[in-house]
């Protein structure tokens, strides 16, 4: 047997005999063709599985880099990304990511291309072809061997015919066959060359295409401009990483500390053993959770757990599941709390006024004192306790309480408005009073009629609605009340009406609070949460609320009219003003009545816009009061130097307007004439300087 390096590749010259040493070399060539069938198919798929990898990285990368472009348009509850740093930092990062996507398609296709095209082709033509090429082998030999085996079964006696015939397929068979062998044997030695060729050239075009790829994504990311922003993102995420590890030990710290010192809060009445904290008697506001009796057609009862609180001088309660409070009890200066014993329960009080009483029961002895103590105390000062260290001064105090007064002083001088009864013992009385000294009740008595009704909208008639032009200057309006002038100063603000109560004095910042509690308690009892939406505008002349959809005006006050205005000392969107009403211009027939409003921005706005369009409206009655005063020295000046004139016997009249000199009699030396008399006009002063209104400020809105 010949050495095994004769072995690389079938001799042609042997296709024809066929012998065992030949069909063994020839299974031995088969064999390895199907082997190398074998690995090129497993070549092939993996190529493909890289492709269909790199095709599914490119979709993770695109849909990676819309996620982070998206997070600029979540609203997140809780915003502390006020700068927009992160959004901005991830709007980078997906900008490099949507660039690394495509760079990934570039390798996908390029690997495509390089790789497993080359085997799919290897596989359809080469393999495909050796596959056909073995099936014509066996068939043409097994054609030989039939016409052989024929030939061979031949007898002497047979006719001539037979003989040749047989002979002749012979021929035809062992000749197809030889053809056959001679190109199966040139392709199975064709392809110990091919099967090479087949496998360094996938491999070597996948390799140039992920180096391609790299060499790509470092020429683009290892630029200045990215390290930079790469190495600021790692600083400020360690930084970031620090202050959440700092956070997270001074947050164990105080869950310690908060664990500690809430031992007491654990128990629901503490042990005997454990020293107690007694009681705070000076809270004038407490919340918590308290059981409160519920009862059903006076007989039966059931005890209901609710979150109860103080606002507003009123005991509210909220039960489980509810939005919103209910009015449990209005506290008031009749009311009585004390501890009782209701259904043989513990830790329970009572509280009671004249009209009703609500029964409540606490987890232990210092929580019901602490609530009985704090109901008390509010009760005391007449259900609205405020604290003095904290309250601001009025807001008609220092120079706006200064020009308020001076311009209602004005205005009753030049007869505008009659002298105002003023409150002895409030926050706004005169020094006169004061020197006499007046006394009267507390304003919480007095100044508010107790059976006041209150009005919860502003009822306007058709007749006196009319169209207000927040931008116009038009001198009248569409209904004739002259309410906004040219180049008059306007501030707009944005309220809800919540009512109005007539009052018996014209001010005090307690009778504006006052109001303000009585209303919002009467809105509390009686459901009443809808408010009305308005256009506040305040000019030197006039307070107008108009409707801010169709600008209709549904009230105006005059300037002169409002007395005092102030804010709420704990909840500055309240704002409120008294205003004046006259019967029959006497002070008999002046009554006061207080509007109540909430407005979107702090009500010191509000109050502010007031004091300056005071000091306006006071300067322009000033500026008024000098011009009639030169105006009357001027007339008076003029009529005595016509009277001293030698040919005036009667002294000249000034006409009713003050505009002209009536001269009745004709001049002496003329004839007498029936014309008309003289009448020069009178010289005007020149006029006294006016000073610009202040300029309108923007008023920052603050919380409630």
């Amino acid at each position: 047997m010949a050495s095994p390096a004769t072995f690389d590749k079938l001799p042609l010259e042997n296709a024809l005999d066929d012998s065992p040493q030949i069909r063994t070399l020839v299974g031995l060539f088969a064999a390895d063709s199907q082997a190398l069938r074998d690995y090129v198919t497993s070549l092939h798929q993996l190529s493909s599985k890289l492709v269909a990898a790199h095709n599914q990285l490119t979709s993770a990368y695109q849909d990676l880099a819309k996620h982070l472009k998206a997070y600029k348009n979540i609203k997140f509850s809780v915003d502390n990304d006020k700068g927009e740093a992160v959004a901005e930092t991830l709007e980078k990062f997906a900008s490099h990511i949507s660039e690394m996507s495509s760079w990934e398609h570039i390798v996908a296709t390029q690997i495509a291309d390089g790789s497993v095209y080359p085997l799919s082709r290897f596989i359809d033509t080469e393999l495909y072809e050796m596959d056909n090429k073995a099936s014509q082998h066996q068939t043409a030999g097994l054609d030989m061997e039939k016409a052989i085996s024929r030939y061979s079964r031949c007898r002497r006696k047979d006719p001539e015919m037979e003989r040749r015939e047989a002979n002749e397929e012979v021929y035809v068979t062992r000749k197809k066959f030889h053809q056959t062998a001679l190109n199966y044997y040139a392709k199975m030695n064709q392809l110990q060359y091919s099967h090479k060729i087949a496998l360094l050239e996938p491999v070597l075009g996948l390799m140039v295409a992920t180096r391609a790829h790299y060499n790509m994504g470092h020429d683009t990311l290892s630029v200045p401009k990215l390290e930079d922003f790469l190495s600021n993102v790692s600083v400020s995420a360690k930084s970031i990483h620090d202050d959440q590890m700092k956070e997270r030990n001074d947050t164990l710290e105080l869950i310690d500390s908060i664990i500690t010192q809430s031992q007491l809060m654990y128990y629901a009445q503490p042990p005997a053993d454990i020293a107690a904290l007694p009681p705070d008697t000076t809270l004038t506001t407490k919340s918590g959770y308290l059981n409160v009796q519920k009862k059903y057609m006076g007989v039966m009862s059931s005890w209901e757990r609710q979150y109860v609180f103080v606002e507003g001088g009123n005991l509210m309660g909220v039960a489980k599941g509810e939005p919103v409070g209910s009015l449990l009890l209005e506290i008031d200066s009749s009311t009585v709390v004390h501890a009782t014993d209701t259904d043989d329960r513990l830790h329970v009080f009572q509280v009671a006024t004249s009209k009703k009483y609500v029964t409540l029961q606490a987890l232990n002895d210092r929580e019901r004192d602490e609530w009985m103590l704090t109901i008390h105390n509010l009760g005391k000062d007449g259900g609205y306790i405020k604290d003095e260290k904290v309250v601001p001064p009025s807001l008609l105090s220092g120079v706006g309480q200064f020009f308020a007064d001076k311009f209602h002083a004005a205005s009753a001088a030049i007869g505008s408005t009659p002298p105002t009864p003023t409150l002895a013992g409030s926050t706004a009385t005169t020094t006169s009073t004061a020197s006499t000294g007046a006394t009267s009740s507390p304003p919480e008595v007095v100044a508010i009629p107790p059976d006041a009704p209150i009005v919860f909208d502003l009822l306007t008639s058709n007749e006196e609605t009319f169209t207000l032009d927040m931008n116009s200057e038009n001198d009248e309006s569409a209904g004739g009340d002259v309410v906004l002038k040219e180049d008059e100063p306007r501030t707009f603000f944005g309220v809800r009406f919540l009512g109005s109560m007539g009052v018996n004095v014209d001010r005090g910042q307690s009778v504006v609070c006052e109001v303000m509690r009585r209303i919002l308690a009467a809105r509390a009892i009686h459901n009443l949460f809808s408010t009305t939406e308005l256009k506040l505008c305040i000019t030197n002349t006039h307070l107008v609320l108009a409707d801010p959809a169709s600008s209709a005006v549904r009230l105006q006050h005059s300037l002169k009219e409002i007395a005092y205005w102030a804010a709420h000392t704990e909840n500055h969107k309240l704002v409120g003003y008294i205003v004046r009403q006259s019967d029959n211009n006497g002070v008999e027939g002046t009554k006061y009545s207080c509007f109540v409003y909430e407005a979107d921005v702090s009500g010191t706005d509000v109050c502010s816009a007031l004091g300056v369009a005071a000091k306006a409206a006071y300067e322009q009655l000033l500026e008024k009061k000098t011009f009639e005063k030169k105006r009357k020295q001027e007339t008076k000046l003029l009529l005595a130097n016509i009277a001293q004139l030698p040919d005036i016997s009667d002294p000249p009249k000034v006409s009713s307007d003050g505009q002209f000199l009536i001269l009745d009699g004709d001049l002496p030396g003329e004839s007498p004439t029936h014309s008309p008399p003289v009448v020069p006009r009178l010289p005007q002063p020149a006029p006294t300087p006016r000073f610009p209104p202040p300029a309108e400020e923007e008023h920052p809105e603050s919380e409630a």
